[in-house]
């Protein structure tokens, strides 16, 4: 059946031509640039058990095809004939109403495409494995060049055909039914909204392949290093931030309407939702404008990232091998492992040892600092909105607004969250036997560990900027006590998050696919609205009763204390899973007896 279908789609005229140019050393280059581009992050030097959560290219294709297609469904109510006939909607210009679905799919497919694009990039520009195994042969540079650019454009190709595909088909036939068209009409809708979503899509890929390219070319390779991470993080922070910008577009639309000079005409959604009303004959005079102005920002970005991709590539395949200054003697770098080793400096040898070896390791590797910097920017990202939307003070000493109280706490909890998650990710799981080698399982716990690592990160984050921020607006008594306060909800959410940890972090494989994911994240959003709303609230009640404080070390003490004796209980009847494991244990489906 496969090969049938295979046959069927592809042709023999078609395959021979494809085949030929597989064969022959330029079409081998690409292949090998493609298979470097989908393989797992870090596979090359690391055994399959540390990249056992990634997905492959089927799996990940259907992914990113899934969002689109679910969302087409879910409007089968706003277009249905039958519905729209009860509600009395009957002489609707549905290419009209359709505008926020429009936009809903525009935001989408820029943001997935933007997003797969930022996460891959690390392994699109050449590393050293590339350099040793492509410099010896009788190949020109340029073929090396242009070799990975076709490899970038049929996997840019891809996945923007891949995320609009089913979109591009089903959104149009919704409308054009609802709306009695004919078949040209529906063929001409489909046409121009594949045309619009991928011209978003490619633009997109472009904007930040020309961004990281850019800063490649220009920076030192030291200082590109050290902030292309943070960079990174900063464009899926605002492709993160564009997602529920599509849920607005009408509201976006007006306001753009009634002042055309604001600042949303720089929004790229919007510049071809404007192309696809002007397509459709539907566009205002300003959504008209903007689409001129998506037009000419394709082709800028493309040419863009064409002059910085040349010249990134060239200076990376050229300076791969230079020696440059270790991450650990860059004066930024050295300063603040210097901040972050004050904090372990009372424990004992092995949890010293260990902070010291954790600390690194995550500011170190790049997945780790994208992992530390999503969480740490989106959170602060969630404060400063909580901050811009609190009401002025009325008089000086007087209460907070919720608003302010709650902003740490939301820098805190995904601070927490975000780190929980990087425990783990391996760094190398195949070096994890000097561990097992030389640690006595029943002697070292390595809770203690993972608890002074957040608490290391969380102080100079999240503690220190909650202080400055209370002490602007309410004074140095009030400072102290909202810190103290932020530190107590803390060092309670990390002992939730890391109740049963036993594993030495970034030591141990990927724990696999879990059935109840969906509930765990469920779990962690309604935690994030109780952490946050919740303790913010309480928290300024007992502003309003300053004695509601001293409840705050009781329950604190209550809890360790009732802790105290869960453990106990558990390790006289044993129940209690003690010392250090480097294995995720299976979740059990179902508890045996075992007579």
């Amino acid at each position: 059946m496969r090969i049938a279908l295979r046959r069927i789609l592809f042709p023999r005229f078609v395959r021979r031509p494809i085949n030929r140019f597989a064969r022959s050393p330029f079409g081998r280059l690409v292949r090998h640039f493609l298979a470097r581009m989908v393989a797992p992050s870090g596979s090359a030097g690391e055994d399959s058990a540390s990249t056992e959560f990634e997905l492959g290219v089927g799996g990940l294709l259907g992914l990113l095809a899934a969002p689109g297609a679910f969302g087409c469904f879910l409007m089968l109510d706003k277009y249905s004939s039958f519905l729209n006939w009860l509600r009395g909607r009957l002489h609707q210009d549905l290419l009209l109403t359709s505008l926020p679905d429009k936009y809903l799919f525009l935001s989408l497919a820029m943001a997935v495409t933007g997003i797969v694009t930022v996460l891959k990039w690390d392994q699109i520009l050449p590393d050293s494995q590339d350099y040793l195994n492509l410099a010896p042969l009788p190949i020109r540079p340029r073929n090396i060049l242009l070799a990975n650019a076709a490899a970038i454009l049929i996997a840019v190709v891809t996945v923007a055909v891949d995320v609009n595909a089913l979109p591009a088909v089903l959104f149009p036939l919704f409308v054009t039914a609802a709306a009695h068209t004919s078949f040209a009409g529906t063929v001409q809708f489909v046409a121009i909204h594949a045309a619009s979503v991928l011209l978003a899509s490619f633009f997109t890929i472009c904007g930040v392949f020309a961004l990281l390219g850019t800063l490649s070319a220009l920076l030192p390779r030291e200082a590109f290093r050290a902030c292309s991470s943070w960079v990174r993080a900063v464009i899926l922070l605002a492709l993160l931030a564009l997602l529920p910008t599509g849920f607005a577009g009408t509201a976006l639309v007006r306001s753009l309407e009634h002042d055309p000079h604001s600042a949303l005409r720089f929004l790229p959604p919007l510049w071809y939702l404007g192309l696809y009303q002007s397509l459709q004959h539907r566009a205002s005079p300003v959504l008209a404008a903007l689409g001129q102005r998506g037009l000419v920002a394709v082709g800028a970005v493309f040419a863009l990232m064409v002059v910085s991709y040349a010249l990134s590539y060239r200076r990376r395949f050229a300076g791969v091998l230079e020696g440059g200054r270790r991450p650990a003697e860059q004066r930024l770098f050295a300063v603040v492992l210097f901040v972050l080793d004050l904090f372990p400096r009372r424990a004992s040898g092995f949890q010293r040892a260990c902070h010291r070896f954790v600390v690194r390791a995550l500011l170190r590797n790049e997945t780790h600092r994208l992992a530390l910097a999503v969480p740490i920017g989106l959170g602060w990202m969630l404060a400063f909105q909580d901050i811009h939307s609190a009401p002025p003070p009325v008089l000086w000493g007087a209460p907070p607004a919720v608003e302010l109280l709650r902003a740490p706490l939301a820098a805190a909890y995904l601070l927490i969250l975000g780190l929980r998650l990087a425990f783990e990710l391996p760094a190398g799981v195949s070096a994890n036997w000097i561990f097992r080698a030389i640690l006595d399982p029943r002697e070292n716990e390595t809770l203690p560990v993972a608890r002074l690592v957040i608490v290391s990160f969380l102080a100079p984050v999240v503690l220190l900027p909650a202080f400055v921020l209370s002490y602007t607006t309410a004074g140095f008594p009030s400072s102290v006590l909202q810190t103290l306060y932020v530190l107590a909800l803390s060092l309670c959410l990390i002992e939730v998050q890391l109740a049963g940890y036993r594993k030495v972090p970034l030591t141990c494989p990927v724990p696999g696919f879990r059935d109840n994911l969906l509930m765990l994240c469920l779990m962690q959003f309604l935690g994030y609205e109780a952490f946050t709303r919740g303790g913010a609230g309480l928290e300024l009640w007992m502003l309003l009763h300053p004695a509601g404080f001293l409840l705050v070390p009781a329950w604190m003490a209550g809890a360790w204390y009732w802790n105290r004796r869960r453990i106990e209980e558990a390790r006289e009847a044993g129940e209690l899973e003690e010392g250090v494991t480097f294995e995720n244990a299976p979740v059990r489906v179902v508890e045996r007896l075992d007579l």
